[in-house]
């Protein structure tokens, strides 16, 4: 894979004013390091261009935070729990479930990725219908965009990937596992990721695929379980895959494009094609 430099891509962070407890104050000094990426073969973000949401977009910084030493713990969302009744609309509702800073700041890198999973919106906003829409959601949480300022913030989130799995994930759980799929496109995206951690990420997408086929049998529906590995899968193969034919890898473009819709207008024969495509290029990474 050739090594140049990373492409970045301006967006802007939408910083809620909403003021609860002491959630929004001012990060202090930070110790930021310079991180050496390669470049994917198809650079521009699939994400980009949809900036319409109007919530900014979750991209991934070349500088990040040193989070070597922190150990803190994770997150919890009592102030959430005990005021939500009070919220007028959904951006104050967010805001309540910011992490104050001072205990953003020194929790590990681990325990802020475990703080993203069990967000209270995870489940019916950040994993349903529109892909790109619940981006733009996910950027209005502090702790998604702290985790994405953390030297092994991309990390982390594959760490906790490859430990679940659906049949361990049941019911509304399984949301959860979606929106952490979602994350992690992110990080492909913006090429937040090592080719050898992307290696590591295409096995176990195969492996979520495979464990999705295996509880509930072959399938000619696109249940939303199944949308988001290969939606996953997607994202790696256009970015990665270097034997990706022009046509193949507008296929993917179309295919991220209308599954990222919730997939209702996509046709069986294309959802076909699509997935044999990824399945194919992902076992082609390593």
């Amino acid at each position: 894979m050739k090594q140049i430099v990373c492409f970045l891509m301006l967006a802007s962070i939408v910083v809620l004013s909403t003021s609860c407890n002491d959630k929004n104050d001012e990060p202090g000094n930070i110790n930021r390091v310079e991180v050496d990426r390669g470049t994917p073969d198809r650079v521009a973000p699939l994400l980009a261009g949809y900036e319409k949401y109007g919530n900014g977009i979750l991209m991934w910084p070349s500088a990040v935070v040193d989070d070597s030493g922190l150990t803190g713990e994770a997150g919890d969302y009592s102030y959430w729990q005990e005021h939500k009744g009070e919220a007028h609309n959904f951006e104050e509702l967010m805001a309540m479930c910011d992490i104050p800073s001072h205990k953003l700041q020194v929790m590990s890198t681990r325990n802020l990725a475990l703080t993203c999973y069990n967000h209270p919106y995870a489940v019916n906003y950040f994993a349903v219908n529109v892909i790109y829409q619940n981006v733009f959601y996910m950027a209005l949480a502090n702790s998604y965009r702290e985790l994405m300022q953390r030297k092994t913030g991309a990390l982390e989130l594959l760490n906790l990937y490859c430990e679940l799995d659906y049949s361990s994930q049941p019911g509304a759980s399984s949301y959860r596992l979606n929106a952490l799929s979602l994350f992690l496109m992110t990080a492909v995206d913006y090429n937040a990721l090592s080719y050898e951690q992307l290696v590591r990420l295409s096995a176990e997408v195969l492996a979520k695929i495979d464990n999705i086929f295996s509880g509930e049998g072959e399938t000619h529906s696109f249940p939303n379980n199944l949308r988001f590995p290969y939606l996953l899968g997607a994202f790696i193969a256009y970015h990665y895959d270097e034997s990706l034919s022009d046509h193949d890898a507008n296929l993917l473009k179309g295919f991220v494009y209308g599954a990222g819709n919730n997939g209702f207008a996509l046709s069986p024969d294309f959802i076909s094609q699509a997935s044999t495509i990824i399945t194919q290029s992902l076992q082609r990474m390593e």
